[in-house]
């Protein structure tokens, strides 16, 4: 028996609304601010895209100089070899850090995140600048990693709010346009403030911090009270509760245990990855041994505890989303082989190729250059084409192909143009994923999720730099001493110990040309080639994965699963639910 027609449509719709209004509850107040903020933003969108801008090359700069700030303060105090520690510290907290900034967004809106944020980053800067310890220049540092971590995390998931799919890759790559600014600028400029005060340098960065960054806070607040206003935006829920449940409420939301879990776990999983190498029996110190068990037990914990949890990080939504899952893979295995060929790219110019210090430093930042001039590049192409999958694809065969002439050409007699090229290449291969792997991660998610894929996917990509740093430690320790006693049976088994210890001190003391540097040549490059052979059976991986992540077609809509922001303003109820024809086939 036939149903009629109008009985049918009204079914449907009604349907089609229960599933809506299923959409928006189920969103946390954060997001619907972003949504209803991005939909009244007029000159307040250019305000806030120039803030972005200003904080983009303020963290740019200060990514090329606190390095300077830190090392001039230690050896101020005596304590420079604490130094190596402090950066260990600080790079794990910078990767571990991003998910409670991500919730905190999602909770109490990106501006309030964005805030926090600003106020770690500057108090760190604060007390690094007054510092009269080693242990001040530490826990400022700790302090400033939070902060760093949190404005990065904010303008990728603002970007992400307030970009449409087919623009964010071109957005992506620009944040990291000042690196080409920053390029030779940072290294006057630290040179010329250490030369006066160091403490200039994190004083610098105090009062201009949140003059950068006040544009796109005041932006943000401004769009979320004009929607507040127009009613766009409902009141937050934790206002209509007593103290207790609303506390309550605000752990449940954030997942306190599994944040607990996943950043605890994390924190003391990576941190003897890579200080390991710094103590004298290495993997057997005990504390290293109890740090990783530990840490892989809470992470353990933290994988059961998702399944159980009200609200959890790793949000059902997206836990066996496939495309989120192959980019964050592909991200994980690219920086665990980019590492592993970078990190002694530095040391190997200077003793193979005999660069000095400023010209080891081009050679070694050059493949950060062209990452982020290619990255703008990739971003283009894939404005122009409404895809990424074959940019990312072709941008991990170029990246195979760099670690294949780095192969051939890391050897003595190679001429320079041939111990560059490889490095040009690699930055070519790594723009183009870069950009397309975190667009294919966001784009594959609701609104809701973004925040947190985000997260999760820029932890996991630090994971394998963690992992590649471990790799070059781990051979550096075990193989290297081996292939120094190989080639240099001259020397005593003290003076090869020193030139292990700190080769680039040796090099005025035995030239090229000498039975001495030859010796020392051959043995780095013998080491270097067992880290490159890693890095090329790890670059395998990406181009397999990258086979199998869906070519969604980018439009003009926040996301490419649902028709949420369609023309980047809010649409009503009815169309927020998952749409299939945003989904192409594999091309």
């Amino acid at each position: 028996m036939s149903h009629p027609t109008g009985v049918v449509e009204r079914a449907e719709e009604e349907s089609s609304f229960s599933e809506s209004q299923e959409t928006l509850n189920d969103k946390q107040i954060g997001v619907i601010a972003a949504e209803a903020g991005r939909s009244v933003a007029d000159w307040t969108l250019w305000v806030g895209i120039f803030g972005i801008a200003l904080v983009a090359y303020l963290a740019g700069l200060d990514n090329n100089t606190m390095y300077a700030w830190q090392t001039a303060a230690t050896m101020q105090f005596n304590g420079y070899p604490a130094y190596t520690a402090i950066s260990i510290v600080q790079a794990v907290l910078i990767a571990v850090g991003k998910f409670p900034i991500a919730k905190f967004a999602d909770v109490f809106g990106r501006g309030t995140a964005y805030i926090i944020s600003v106020v770690f980053w500057v108090l760190g800067f604060i007390i690094v600048a007054v510092a009269q310890t080693t242990r001040d220049v530490a826990g400022g540092t700790v302090l400033y990693a939070i902060g760093n971590t949190g404005v990065q995390i904010m303008q990728q998931i603002v970007l992400a709010d307030y970009i449409s799919t087919k623009w964010r890759g071109v957005s992506i790559g620009l944040v990291s346009l000042p690196y080409i600014l920053n390029f030779w600028a940072a290294a006057q400029i630290t040179q010329k403030i250490v030369t006066v005060n160091w403490r200039w340098g994190p004083g610098f960065f105090t009062i201009c911090a949140p003059v950068a960054a006040s544009f796109i806070i005041v932006a943000l607040f401004v769009n979320q009270r004009r929607a507040k206003a127009k009613g766009l935006i409902p009141a937050h829920p934790y206002k209509s509760m007593p103290l207790g449940s609303a506390i309550w409420a605000f752990l449940v939301d954030i997942d306190t245990l599994g944040l607990f879990l996943f950043c605890g776990g994390f924190l003391l999983f990576l941190l003897p990855l890579n200080l390991a190498k710094l103590q004298t029996n290495g993997w057997q110190t005990g504390w290293i041994i109890a740090m990783l068990v530990l840490g892989g037990s809470m992470i353990i914990g933290f994988c059961i505890w998702e399944f159980f949890a009200p609200k959890p990080i790793l949000n059902r939504r997206w836990r066996l989303n496939k495309d989120v899952h192959f980019a964050t893979a592909i991200g994980f295995f690219d920086f665990f082989s980019f590492y592993t060929s970078w990190v002694p790219a530095y040391t190997w110019s200077m003793i193979v190729m005999d660069y000095n210090l400023i010209d080891a430093g081009y050679f070694s930042n050059c493949q950060s250059l062209a990452l982020t001039v290619f990255g703008i590049t990739a971003g283009f192409i894939s404005l122009g084409t409404k895809n990424y999958k074959w940019i990312l694809i072709s941008g991990a065969v170029i990246r195979m192909v760099g670690v294949g002439l780095m192969i051939k050409y890391r050897e003595a007699g190679s001429s320079n143009v041939q111990a560059v090229f490889p490095q040009v290449l690699q930055g070519l291969g790594g723009g183009f994923l870069g950009v397309t792997l975190q667009v294919a991660a966001q784009v594959s998610v609701r609104h809701q999720d973004v925040a947190t894929v985000t997260a999760y996917f820029l932890l996991l990509t630090e994971i394998g730099g963690a992992c590649g740093n471990a790799v070059v430690g781990a051979v550096q320790t075990n193989v290297l001493p081996g292939y120094l006693d190989k080639y240099l049976p001259m020397l005593d088994a003290a003076t090869r110990a020193k030139i292990y210890a700190s080769p680039t001190l040796y090099l005025t003391t035995y030239p090229i040309g000498t039975p001495e540097r030859t010796g020392i040549i051959n043995a780095y490059n013998d080491y270097i080639h067992i880290l490159l052979i890693v890095s090329i059976v790890l670059s395998v991986p990406p181009i397999v994965l990258g086979l199998l992540v869906k070519n969604r077609k980018l439009n003009d809509k926040q996301n490419c699963v649902s028709n949420e922001l369609a023309g980047m303003k809010r649409v009503s109820h009815d169309s927020e639910h998952t749409s299939d024809e945003s989904y192409d086939a594999h091309k």
